[in-house]
């Protein structure tokens, strides 16, 4: 019996997935409410299982479902940002009035998906989870209320799922066509003789190419920009972290049970590397809406995770393991901000950070807090990450990708640095007044705030649980 309470969180998640569809059967204009307390209960439930089954292991369903220092971790920080997520979303401005009350609902679906997929060690069952993940944010994404692009990203951001899932089905095939089966063990097992077989190599990056679409890194990205802008801002939010920090754990299970099958696939993924961190840092430059300049840093962010992923030493995978974790903090500071200036559901642009620091001094420290992270400033979290990141690369001898990611990050400066000018510097010629928070708001405010901090400085007991997560890895 002891064994199956490693399913807590999973049991959970049915728990909250009830909950959320009880408060959905009323009508009523509280009905977005019992929804968002469903969400709240239900997610600290979700949470508090994750944090509860980090040390134990087991394994399910003929080994095809595992539990594990790994999975754990992964699914306590996928629970994390779906409770921010719900948290952002707060009443659904910005979401259709009757649709207000079902993001939280769609939003746990997501979540579900997010949560097998850490757990999947089989290709069948890590495909399923990774669609069921995908398929709830396809609805969300057109639910935005006023917003016409929000259609046409939607319609973009599900023709591109739709091509990448079946590129991936097509790598699925060939893998197991040349291995005769689905179990990632056996499949490690025999890779490495098959490294003087193309096909083979070519249908496991076809099969990575689904999952580097998740992670919006070059040339898997053209969705993103169009996805942070036309979703409603908790939608996005839940894109951004939780959703990124999914793909980049599957991204490492994969490519250690695979031990990268060749060379080609290791300079492929520095090449995307690269360009990714250059293309996201020059064209968020010139943007002037804020979720959008978060989208082209997102690209840039996913091409820094893939420094950490070429170096291929447990170093290089406990990086990547905790930068996901700490980006998963910054980027959800962001939103909280963006969701907080666009109260209204519209997304703001520069022009609306003017005078920041006089309508709400809290906001904008939390948001110079957020990007100085990003960019990796120290003593924050984001230095620390990008830290062991390159640390690792420079291990195996990826010098010169290292000094392209140290030459992006001081790029990146310059428009973060611009944000908080307007925040900070620029007066505002409208004379708005303060922005009104609730208690959670500043709640969040200080928490998120203070966890971007005290990570960077004492980053230890996090990167130890990352190491332990890592060594779970095959």
């Amino acid at each position: 019996m002891s064994r199956w309470l490693a399913l807590a969180p999973e049991a959970a998640l049915v728990l909250t997935g009830l909950l959320i569809f009880a408060a959905l059967l009323g009508e009523g204009p509280g009905r977005t409410r019992r929804a968002r307390r469903a969400a709240f209960a239900g997610g600290a439930l979700l949470l508090a299982a994750c944090l509860a089954t980090l040390g134990r292991n087991a394994e399910f369903f003929w080994a095809t479902y595992r539990v594990d220092a790994f999975s754990q971790l992964v699914k306590t920080a996928v629970a994390l940002g779906f409770l921010i997520a719900a948290f952002i979303v707060r009443d659904g401005a910005g979401q259709r009035e009757d649709s207000r009350a079902e993001v939280f609902f769609f939003l746990l679906t997501s979540t579900g998906g997010l949560i097998a997929l850490a757990s999947a060690v089989e290709l069948l069952s890590l495909y399923l989870a990774l669609e069921i993940a995908s398929f709830s944010l396809f609805v969300l994404v057109p639910l935005r209320d006023g917003f016409d692009l929000g259609r046409e990203a939607a319609i973009k951001f599900l023709v591109v799922g739709l091509a990448s899932s079946a590129v991936t089905l097509f790598g699925l095939s060939l893998v197991v066509g040349f291995t005769g089966t689905t179990r990632l063990d056996a499949i490690a097992a025999q890779l490495p003789a098959l490294n003087a077989q193309p096909a083979a190599v070519f249908g496991f990056a076809l099969f990575l190419a689904g999952l580097l679409f998740k992670l919006a890194i070059f040339p898997f990205h053209f969705w993103a920009p169009d996805v942070y802008q036309g979703a409603s801002h908790g939608v996005a939010a839940f894109v951004a972290t939780a959703s990124k920090v999914g793909a980049i754990a599957v991204l490492a299970r994969l490519l250690t049970a695979a031990e990268l099958n060749g060379a080609h696939l290791v300079l492929a993924l520095a090449v995307m590397a690269a360009v990714s961190m250059t293309l996201g840092n020059l064209v968020a430059i010139v943007q002037r809406d804020v979720k959008r300049m978060l989208a082209y840093s997102a690209v840039a962010q996913a091409g820094y995770v893939a420094v950490g992923l070429v170096a291929f030493t447990r170093e290089g995978m406990t990086a990547a393991i905790f930068y996901a974790l700490m980006y998963l903090l910054m980027n959800a500071a962001a939103f909280l901000v963006v969701a907080r200036v666009g109260a209204d559901g519209s997304n703001p642009t520069l022009d609306d950070l003017k005078g920041l620091h006089r309508r709400s001094p809290l906001l904008a420290a939390t948001l110079l807090l957020a990007l100085f992270a990003l960019a990796g400033v120290p003593p924050t979290a984001g230095f620390t990450g990008k830290w062991f990141l390159f640390t690792a690369a420079m291990g195996q001898g990826w010098w010169l990708l290292v000094l392209l990611a140290a030459l992006n990050s001081t790029v990146s400066v310059y428009y973060y640095l611009v944000a908080v000018k307007y925040a900070y510097l620029l007066p505002d010629e409208r004379d708005r007044g303060p922005l009104p928070l609730t208690l959670g708001d500043r709640a969040l405010c200080y928490a998120l705030s203070g966890a971007v901090v005290v990570l960077g400085v004492f980053p230890t007991p996090l990167y130890d649980l990352a190491a332990r997560a890592a060594r779970m890895l095959p």
